[in-house]
């Protein structure tokens, strides 16, 4: 690990994605325990930028990339959100889209067949929701929710399948994984992680675990 520039603003519980070989912290808590607004883009040429503020300030929020486009789901301020906006990189705008049908704070996200999904959600009365977003009709629909209540839960897009792992069910860490058959809008359960974890998923190439 490298020491790198630190960010404008102090912020936790933000977003944080790349895209186009540059990374953005969006929105969050700041100091006092403030919702902020604010966006950051770091690039290894210019460090640090201060780029257009969400339209509402929010954290604990989903964010991923598709199409060229950066989009933030859900999250909260003094009141949970199922608002949605999403950012065009060209014109460093923030636009509306449809609300979600249901809150999500703390969500998975991901990106798969050219929709968005939005998986699960960090209050155990709505941790089995799952939602779909079609760019193109700027419309949302639930899809098949989960087979367990469980919090916390991973989502990745790997291998033309889409994924939930992990997870959190009562006072126990999840072991279970999932793939979503769109054929048939159910969740298949697959092979259970050795152990149990939450919140954090990525997919990275092979070539990179591969001890040189």
């Amino acid at each position: 690990w490298r020491e790198l520039p630190e960010m404008n603003e102090a912020r936790y519980a933000h977003c944080v994605v790349e895209l186009e070989c540059k990374i953005y912290a969006i929105g969050g808590h700041g100091n006092g325990n403030t919702f902020l607004d604010s966006v950051e883009r770091y690039t290894t040429s210019n460090g640090w930028e201060i780029v257009d503020p969400l339209i509402t300030p929010r954290c604990c929020a989903g964010v991923v990339t598709l199409n060229g486009k950066i989009y933030v789901m859900g999250g909260s301020n003094k009141n949970r959100l199922k608002s949605v906006e999403c950012y065009t990189p060209d014109s460093n705008t923030w636009a509306s889209c449809a609300d979600m049908t249901n809150y999500h704070s703390k969500p998975a996200v991901a990106a798969y067949h050219g929709h968005i999904y939005v998986v699960g959600d960090y209050w155990h009365q709505n941790c089995r929701n799952v939602e779909r977003y079609d760019p193109l009709r700027n419309t949302w629909s639930k899809i098949c929710s989960l087979d367990g209540g469980w919090c916390g839960i991973s989502c990745a897009s790997l291998d033309k399948k889409l994924w939930t792992i992990g997870g959190r069910g009562g006072s126990e860490n999840e072991t279970r994984v999932a793939v979503y058959d769109e054929e048939t809008d159910r969740w298949v359960q697959k092979s259970s992680l050795p152990k149990g974890f939450i919140y954090s998923c990525f997919v990275v190439p092979v070539s990179l675990l591969t001890s040189k």
